[in-house]
């Protein structure tokens, strides 16, 4: 499972009208500064970028998860799902896999966590023992609360026991809703 962490992109996989990224990621580069929850300044919604061709660096490096991992299907594209799957190796504690982690930034209602297809996606990366977090974002321009996963629902995984999953991620979603509010400083 770890190879699919650092795999090249989905061939034919496009963000077509998909700019979430364009809006919930906060980046601090020296050729674009916003915080998450603004959408940037480029960004046409539902068509992307309007200056692709000379979009900066980091725009051109950057891809979520459903760009990268072929076993997830169209439904996962994050306009679509309304979750936002990305690589981290921010605070990914020493142990798991390949010590890179799969942050899910919820953009709804956390019922979305307690779809199969999501509970399946998140039972399998915790499963491979990869770092799996869980992050609510929070107003546009303060940081959002991120939880990882694996201690509460490795059990429960090894169990397969889905309702105490269900309520176990409900726990996550609401500790990292109410987590300190902190202003995102660039």
């Amino acid at each position: 499972m770890s190879q699919y962490l650092q795999a090249a992109l989905v061939p034919g996989r496009e963000c077509g009208g998909c700019t979430v990224c364009c809006k919930e990621l906060t980046i601090e580069t020296d050729a674009i500064r916003k915080v998450q929850g603004v959408l940037c300044v480029h960004c046409t919604p539902g068509s992307g970028c309007g200056i692709y061709q000379q979009r900066p660096e980091i725009c051109r490096t950057w891809f979520c998860q459903w760009r990268r991992y072929a076993w997830l299907d169209d439904t996962w594209r994050p306009d679509r799902s309304q979750l936002l799957l990305r690589a981290t190796d921010d605070d990914v504690p020493k142990g798991y896999a390949s010590g890179i982690g799969v942050v899910f930034d919820v953009l709804g209602p956390c019922e979305i966590l307690l779809q199969p297809a999501a509970l399946n996606v998140i039972a399998t990366l915790i499963d491979a023992g990869i770092a799996t977090f869980l992050s609510v974002p929070a107003l546009p321009g303060w940081a959002g609360g991120r939880v990882l996963l694996n201690p509460s629902l490795e059990a429960v995984v090894r169990d397969r026991d889905g309702d105490r999953m269900m309520e176990r991620l409900f726990d996550a979603f609401q500790l990292s809703a109410l987590h300190e509010k902190v202003p995102i400083e660039l």
